[in-house]
């Protein structure tokens, strides 16, 4: 390959990834688009949403309006630890998280069909002992 062509290879990737080209799976912006659509706002701390997974989580400091807020407009149910969906979310976080209080909704919600057209499997918000909330969800197949 010549210089000139290395060079054009080189600002073509460059520009795809300047262009937009998301380095996630697009969860992160969603749910948060989702939420602010419903006059939710959070301030998202770190996401993690794998291009290679259909699931993700976002996370914020802990503020009790806004989990009162999410409940009610979600219709979100309060899950004991003595329920498998406690566990499934706190490995969706990758398992390093002490959880306080688990709240969520599954089965493909009808509150968490997407803007984009997209529809969630399910949405888990997750209060942890050291004041994070975490926004547990994953798309749908199909």
């Amino acid at each position: 390959m010549s210089k000139a062509s290395y060079g054009l290879a080189l600002a073509l990737a460059a520009g795809l990834f300047a262009g937009g080209c998301s380095r996630d799976n697009g969860i992160p912006k969603e749910l948060t688009s989702h939420l602010a659509d419903r006059g939710i706002q959070i301030t998202s701390t770190r996401a993690q949403a794998p291009l290679s997974s259909r699931g993700g989580y976002v996370v914020a400091q802990y503020n009790a309006q806004t989990v009162i807020n999410i409940v009610a407009t979600f219709k979100l149910e309060k899950i004991g630890s003595e329920n498998r969906q406690w566990q499934q979310a706190i490995d969706k976080t990758g398992g390093a998280v002490a959880p306080k209080e688990l709240w969520g909704v599954v089965g493909r919600p009808v509150q968490f069909k997407l803007k984009s057209g997209a529809q969630l499997e399910y949405f888990y918000l997750l209060i942890t002992a050291d004041g994070l909330i975490y926004f547990i969800a994953e798309y749908a197949y199909g």
